[in-house]
């Protein structure tokens, strides 16, 4: 096999481009753009793996910061209202109610909420995220 230090980076730069999906870091994706960098250069020139492995530090020297200017580009571009974060407007579904100590699933875990509003919550309820005290929702009815 003539490209397996090809396709061994491609795989790399495709298994950072899911963990990035995953974790939104933009960190990994730096990571990954200089993977793949390296794996089409190694696949147009042949190279032994330390010259790739300098190109891929290369790479990454320069894709890291670029990122990193990128991040703090888009959090500037943000309003700087108290309600800022990115859990806002996002679903839960309420999973208990011990006496208004509610617990809700909101990614792939439980969470401590506090209901806003008018009504009381039920188990199995849908409601929006107002806004996030530390690990603890505020939420409310949908609609």
């Amino acid at each position: 096999m003539e490209h397996w230090l090809s396709l061994a980076y491609l795989v790399a730069g495709i298994i950072l481009a899911v963990m990035e999906m995953v974790t939104l870091t933009f960190y990994l994706a730096g990571l990954s753009f200089a993977a793949l960098c390296t794996a089409l250069y190694t696949w147009v020139y042949t190279s032994t793996w330390w010259q790739a492995a300098i190109v891929f530090a290369v790479a990454a020297v320069i894709a890291l910061p670029l990122v990193h200017l990128l991040r703090l580009r888009m959090q500037a571009g943000r309003s700087n209202s108290g309600l800022d974060d990115m859990d806002r407007g996002a679903l839960v579904t309420v999973a208990e109610d011990n006496n208004g100590d509610l617990k809700v699933r909101y990614r792939d875990s439980l969470w401590e909420a506090v209901w806003e509003g008018g009504g009381k919550p039920q188990v199995g309820m849908r409601a929006e995220i107002v806004a996030r005290n530390g690990s603890r929702l505020r939420i409310k009815a949908i609609g």
